[in-house]
């Protein structure tokens, strides 16, 4: 066990009596607490009210991806925050509350549970549970072409990402499979020791995870039914629109779906809070920030990719979304 699991599992026992519980809150270090952003239900002031990107990850560069083992014993606290949140049982059980839902997880099972969802975790013995937190705001770039592949995981991120209300998680039950067991237990490994690369290992690994889980897992996966067949229309439109940026128009969306283009407008409104021209101009700067990042294309062949005509219209349209022109925001990335 490592230090903050020691403290956990002495407060899980000492509040099964009541007379334990003071005792151990009266000696309780206060300081040493909340430097250790350690939780203490009784202590509103080591409670918080979200997990902001903040709390784990490192604003000042773009490593969006952190993996860390969930510390037994922790209190149960429902909570939620602004990241996507994996969850893998690597050996053992534990019980997943989410939007009220408890759901018991066994070895293998894999839990994404999306950002503002309120859940929680029990672990209170010795399982293994192996958490993967990945940033919203650049999950779209990291796994840029796993997203574009149409299947029930890509759809769940990108409802996720794009409309104001989805699922609330989707679950894989993988059972003892070895290799996605290693793939964890690698990823972990590469977190606690940074060597060199250990990021694009660990952004790597995960990929494959994800194709690993649609091409065995995908017709017995776990997850909330929509509450209206409404629900499943709209985001069949929003992933149309993720398909077809290059060259979409809203006509083109109505004609396709049967709707007026009124309407049309309307039900993205409804669903991503944004109006058709802003979930436009968002899908194609994530994209041209992953070409700008990752490959060696001009700035005007970029602008094609993406479905402008000219590089000036892509370098304006660039600014505006980002502050920065393209060539400034390819620099960054190459520092970073």
């Amino acid at each position: 066990m490592n230090e903050d699991e020691v403290f956990y599992k002495n407060y899980y026992f000492a509040r099964q009596q009541q007379y334990s519980l003071e005792k151990f809150l009266a000696e309780l270090d206060m300081r040493m607490v909340l430097r250790r952003n350690l939780l203490v239900l009784e202590r509103k002031e080591t409670i918080p009210l979200i997990y902001e990107d903040s709390f784990f990850f490192d604003l000042t560069d773009n490593k969006s991806i952190v993996v860390q083992r969930h510390n037994r014993y922790s209190p149960v606290l429902t909570h939620a925050h602004t990241f996507f949140e994996l969850i893998y049982i690597y050996d053992g059980r534990c019980t997943n509350t989410i939007s009220g839902q408890k759901i018991t997880m066994h070895t293998g099972d894999i839990c994404i549970i999306p950002p503002e969802i309120e859940h929680s975790i029990a672990v209170f013995d010795e399982s293994i549970v192996i958490n993967i937190m990945i940033r919203r705001d650049t999950l779209n770039t990291i796994f840029y072409n796993f997203l574009t592949t149409q299947n029930i995981l890509s759809s769940f991120f990108l409802n996720n990402i794009y409309a104001r209300q989805a699922n609330d998680y989707i679950i894989f039950h993988t059972g003892s499979d070895l290799p996605l067991k290693e793939a964890f237990l690698r990823m972990l490994w590469e977190n606690q020791n940074k060597d060199r690369y250990y990021y694009e290992a660990i952004s790597t690994t995960l990929a494959l995870c994800f194709y690993l889980l649609i091409r065995n897992y995908e017709d017995s996966v776990q997850m909330p039914e929509f509450a209206h067949k409404q629900d499943v229309q709209r985001y069949a439109l929003i992933r149309y629109i993720q398909e077809n940026y290059q060259n979409i128009t809203l006509q083109a969306i109505a004609k396709k779906f049967h709707y007026t283009p009124e309407y049309t407008s309307k039900l993205i409104k409804e669903t991503t809070n944004m109006t058709y021209t802003e979930i436009l101009l968002r899908i194609r700067m994530e994209k041209a920030q992953d070409l700008l990042a990752n490959t060696n294309m001009t700035i005007l062949q970029i602008a094609e990719e993406i479905g402008y005509d000219t590089a000036e219209h892509f370098i304006r349209q660039f600014k505006k979304f980002t502050t920065m022109t393209p060539t400034a925001y390819r620099k960054i990335s190459a520092v970073q």
